[in-house]
This record gives C-alpha cells, structure tokens and sequence, in this order.
C-alpha cells in the first residue's frame, strides 16, 4: 500500500509539472503570473492524485486509459450543465427561513451534480464491455468525479486565491471523490451480481445525494458559528463508508489470483 501511494505521489507531481509546462506560455504572453500558475497546480493536484492512486489500486484487470479519459472528460464538461441549470432553479428559490432555504440549496446542489455524474457511468459506462469486476464502477465513477471536481477547482479557486485552493484540498475534492466511490460501489454490485439490480442502482444515486447534501448544508450554514463541523463528520463517516467500499470490491475481484 505505501508502494502504491508513493508512486501515486509522483505520478500526480509529474503529469502536475505538465499541466504547468503547458499552461508557461501563458505567462510569456502575460495572460497568466506565476501565482496563477501556482493556482493551477493547487486545483488540479488533488484530483490527479486520487485519479493515480484508485488506477494503481486496480491492479487486477486495468481499464484502457482511453475510456478513463473520456470519463474525466465528461465529468468535467458537466460542470458547464451543472452551473447553469443551478442559476436557474436557484432564482425560483425565494424562502425567508434560512434553514429551509438552505436546505433546499444544498439538496438541490447535491441531486443535480450527483446525477450528471450518474448519467455519465450509467449512460455510457455501464454497458461497456470493460465494465467487467465490481472495483470498475468505483474507478470509472471516480474519474468521472474528479473530472467535475478539478473543472469546478479550477473555478473558484481562481477567483479565491491559495487559502481557498488549500481549504477545497480537504474538503470539495475529497468529498467529490467519496460520494463517486459510494455510487460506483453499488454499481458495481449491481453489475456483477444482476440479481436486484435495479435497486443496487437506485441506491447508486440516492446513497451519494444523501451524503452530498447533508455535507452541503452544515457548510452552507456558515452564519451559525461551530456548525460547519457536521459537514467534516459527514465527510469522515462517508471517507471510512468508502475505504471498506474499495477494499470488498478488491477482494472480490473475479481477476484476483
């Protein structure tokens, strides 16, 4: 495991220096700084991060990195969806109980972005043939989460600056990539076993929903003091949820040797 994790380290640090080396240019035609260039790193550094390291788990039957790429393609194109269906539904929202108001934020923020992911691994995943042991709907769902969560990095943090990128590191990014591993979880049970399929897939979209917006609400709730602490204990349970997750779906690998 720490084999693992090192070499996640340096993979993430080297395809990051890349993405760096790209994005020079921008600073020699002064389009960007070099602290712009350091927000770059800090927003996609902890995607890439997870990305490296539930690949190098999947040590048994590896996806082709063609389809993983898709997969974060389209989770980083659904940002665009999601921010804009969230613009309208949030004018029609106008209640003066800021608990209710915000619960229905943070229900409505974790159902659209949760099922734009979901339609991605159910729509186009899914039925693929790589689709083939119970870890793949963790790996594709992850990539599909990281796509969306280092898009909407890239977002706030330039426009919030290094404090922001830090805080989002452990929170937005961790919190995408366990609710992923939660709705690839029960994919992955449904995909390998048939037998009740159809609800290990409802479970799928609700589990991760339910998670997603109960986190979002304790820190939407930023103007009762102390608060947003139920968001990181929400984080944390979903985080150990997660761990257990990946480690059965590895053990029960039909590749396993």
């Amino acid at each position: 495991m720490d084999k693992i994790i090192k070499s996640s380290i340096i993979g993430s640090l080297l395809i990051t220096g890349l993405y760096l080396v790209l994005f020079y240019p921008l600073i020699l035609i002064n389009r960007f700084d070099w602290y712009d260039l350091l927000l770059v790193m800090l927003s996609i550094s902890p995607g890439i991060f997870i990305m490296i390291l539930i690949y190098n788990l999947d040590e048994y039957d590896k996806e082709p990195l063609w389809l993983l790429a898709i997969s974060f393609i389209l989770g980083a194109i659904n940002l665009h969806w999601g921010v804009e269906f969230l613009e309208y539904v949030f004018s029609f929202i106008n209640i003066e109980n800021n608990f209710i108001r915000i619960g229905e934020e943070a229900l409505t923020v974790a159902v659209t972005e949760e099922l734009l992911k979901f339609f991605v691994v159910i729509l186009i995943i899914y039925p693929n043939k790589y689709f083939d042991e119970p870890f793949d709907g963790i790996v594709y769902s992850v990539f599909v989460g990281m796509g969306f969560a280092t898009a909407e990095n890239l977002t706030y943090v330039l426009q919030g600056g290094a404090s922001l990128a830090f805080f989002r590191m452990v929170s937005a990014v961790p919190a995408h990539f366990v609710f992923a591993v939660i709705m690839g979880y029960y994919l992955g049970i449904a995909k390998s076993r048939r037998k009740n399929q159809i609800y290990y897939i409802c479970l799928s979209i609700i589990a991760p929903i339910f998670c997603h917006a109960l986190y979002d609400y304790f820190l939407f709730l930023d103007f009762v003091p102390g608060l947003w602490i139920g968001g990181f204990v929400t984080l944390y349970i979903a985080f150990i949820f997660a761990k257990k997750a990946i480690a059965e779906h590895l053990e029960s690998s039909p590749f396993k040797k």
